[in-house]
């Protein structure tokens, strides 16, 4: 490499441009969708058992628990295609997928070939906020702002639960030549179609780049963020030093190879039971209001007041997402905690007033956990496995989601919510002491460093 100045030390010294702006648009209307699929199933799921005359329990493994089956592959496909072949190539195939997933599912003729749509579906939309978001954002952006990108770009993609229950408010209740549920689905897969060009316009990590011994095109990428910067603040220091690794293969014995074989046993333990605290609420939060005996329109009301508070919450993270006081390690494991016992206090709520009030405590501090725990996870590994890793562990979660999202609504259904809850409660302990005792500090660590 002689006396060239590696790209990640060029980026470490960049301010905050138009450039990195753009990026994060183009990042986020991808996510949006995401987060879109992630409460559309919570909706869907009680008129689709009255649709496909099935149990309550059945229609939810179906719409919620099959699609993270797929999207548990579909991390673990997506990410290694990411890390071999490129991050674009990647999130290109894999919004194109999620699309049509979309447009196909809702005239599927029985809750089989159903359920295999919304696997292929989660497929497609598996991948997205680990790969687009959390990879993309730890290696273009700086440490001393890659938190606070990536909670803007989940910030603005959480308006999505509000237009998920604004839309489930108006279209559930009626039939517009297609049932409203069949809606919730068409109008997400046109907008994902009409994302995909968008995509192209996403350029390749230059880190990533500069790990395969592509130099001339990481130097080029990073030379255009380079001018945007001097054009709009001015000269830059100097390039900070950073030690790259080039490498031409994934080499995924590395994720149980000294410090990493810790960080990896952390990470699995903790996305595996974290999904049921956080899904055993965000999925599942409507079907737990209609068997408390909420009517579906008021159901709709209150889901719709609920998740509100998943926008708020993560507007508040960008705040202290970068805190080094407040550790991201301790953003994860603290908050988790206090999840917990909130989401036994839903459970417990006998009255409207006190299900909205709890359920919107638990939405506030929903995603300052997530913001957190998706820079937390994304970081902790080097850049030549990055995507693989951060896409297994995360895999892992989808895999918890399956599980988890199989089995409570079955506790839902036959002993009530505040069961649900106490396992919920203690699968939150669990991931407390799991990230508390494991894991390493990370707050505005460059990341070359933190991941060495």
């Amino acid at each position: 490499m002689g006396s060239r100045i590696p790209v990640a030390g060029r980026l470490e010294r960049l301010p905050w441009t138009s450039m990195h702006t753009k990026l994060l648009v183009l990042l986020t209307l991808g996510e949006f969708f995401e987060l879109y699929d992630w409460f559309v199933g919570g909706f869907v799921a009680v008129p689709l058992a009255s649709y496909f005359h099935v149990p309550l329990a059945t229609s939810i493994y179906y719409t919620v628990a099959i699609f993270f089956l797929g999207a548990f592959v579909g991390c673990v496909l997506f990410t290694y295609i990411g890390d071999s072949m490129g991050r674009r190539t990647a999130l290109i195939v894999n919004m194109a997928i999620a699309g049509i997933g979309f447009l196909i599912t809702p005239f599927m003729p029985n809750i089989y070939l159903y359920g295999l749509m919304r696997f292929i579906t989660g497929l497609g939309v598996g991948p997205e906020s680990i790969l687009v978001v959390d990879v993309m954002t730890t290696e273009f952006f700086p440490a001393k702002i890659r938190g606070r990108a990536l909670a803007r770009a989940y910030t603005a993609a959480w308006i999505a639960p509000i237009v998920v229950a604004a839309l489930a408010y108006a279209l559930l209740p009626h039939k517009y030549i297609l049932y409203g549920w069949q809606w919730l689905y068409i109008i997400a897969g046109i907008g994902v179609v009409l994302i995909v060009p968008w995509r192209f316009l996403i350029p390749e990590s230059p880190r990533w780049l500069e790990s395969r011994g592509r130099y001339e095109e990481a130097d080029r990428i990073v030379g255009m963020f380079e001018e945007a910067a001097r054009r709009e603040k001015g000269e830059l220091p100097p390039p900070i030093p950073v030690e790259v690794t080039t490498v031409q293969r994934v080499p995924i014995s590395d994720l149980f190879k000294g410090e990493y074989k810790r960080r990896t046993i952390m990470l699995w333990v903790f996305e595996f039971l974290q999904t049921g605290v956080y899904y055993g609420f965000a999925s599942l939060a409507p079907s737990v209001l209609f068997v408390k005996g909420i009517t579906l329109v008021k159901t709709l009301q209150y889901s719709l007041l609920i998740y509100t508070g998943y926008f708020i919450s993560s507007l508040v993270s960008i705040f202290i997402i970068d805190s080094v006081k407040f550790d991201r390690k301790w953003q994860t494991a603290v908050i988790m905690l206090v999840m917990g016992f909130v989401g036994l206090a839903f459970g417990l709520s006998s009255t409207p007033a006190e299900a909205v009030s709890t359920g919107f405590l638990f939405a506030l501090l929903a995603n300052i956990f997530s913001n957190a725990f998706h820079q937390y996870a994304a970081e902790l590994y080097p850049t030549r496995i990055r995507a693989f890793a951060d896409g297994v562990q995360y895999g892992v979660s989808r895999l918890g989601n399956y599980v988890w999202l199989t089995l409570l609504p079955i506790v839902l259904t036959t002993y009530g919510a505040v069961t649900m809850y106490t396992i919920v409660l203690i699968l939150a302990i669990v991931v407390f002491l799991d990230v508390g005792l494991l894991g390493p500090k990370a707050s505005q660590i460059v990341v070359e460093k933190l991941s060495r």
